[in-house]
């Protein structure tokens, strides 16, 4: 019976400490965890209403543009005929040098992928190789104790081209990374 007593007595003054806490938390000024969140979220979405503006946010053009320059427009002189065809003669140059130029970029990124593709198939191939040629020579205890040294220099020679095969295969697949990167910067749409 005493033992229930102090338990009472405990959770009594336990209870009193907690509440004697919570006033003090409330009168000292302290939000709530849920008013905090509030207050935060209030705020980002009042200053989300700036438009952050850079490359990756405003598209790029990949025609040149069609506005007259400032300069032509102070000019009050009309032009002549000769002269607005030799105007429009460098804008059709250009437009046509611009499609040239993606044509040739696409036709670079084709190639660099079907690179790619064929020496990520030898790579495949040569570790396959290596793993079936490791997996007969386990297999046999005679050919193990047999030809010990010719198998660990035919299996270094195997690791060297694969290694040669991976740092290809990588370099090629940087150079495609860098010509989808020089795409992206002269507007082409990403495939």
């Amino acid at each position: 019976m005493k033992k229930l007593y102090w338990m009472m007595v405990m959770c009594l003054f336990t209870a009193a400490a907690l509440a004697q806490q919570a006033s003090a938390q409330q009168a000292s000024g302290q939000q709530s965890l849920g008013n905090v969140a509030r207050a935060n979220r209030a705020k980002k979405h009042s200053s989300s209403s700036a438009v952050k503006l850079d490359d990756d946010s405003t598209p790029r053009s990949s025609t040149p543009s069609t506005e007259p320059d400032p300069a032509a427009k102070t000019d009050d002189k009309p032009a002549d005929a000769k002269d607005g065809d030799a105007k429009a003669a460098p804008k059709k140059d250009t437009a046509d040098s611009q499609k040239q130029k993606s044509d040739d970029l696409k036709k670079q990124i084709d190639a660099q992928k079907k690179e790619i593709a064929t020496l990520q198939r030898e790579l495949d191939i040569a570790q396959r190789e290596s793993r079936l040629r490791a997996a007969s020579y386990y297999g046999d205890a005679g050919t193990m104790l047999r030809d010990q040294a010719k198998y660990a220099e035919d299996t270094r020679k195997e690791q060297d081209e694969i290694n040669g095969k991976k740092q290809a295969l990588d370099a090629a697949q940087q150079k495609l990374s860098d010509l989808q990167e020089q795409a992206r910067k002269s507007g082409l749409p990403s495939d």
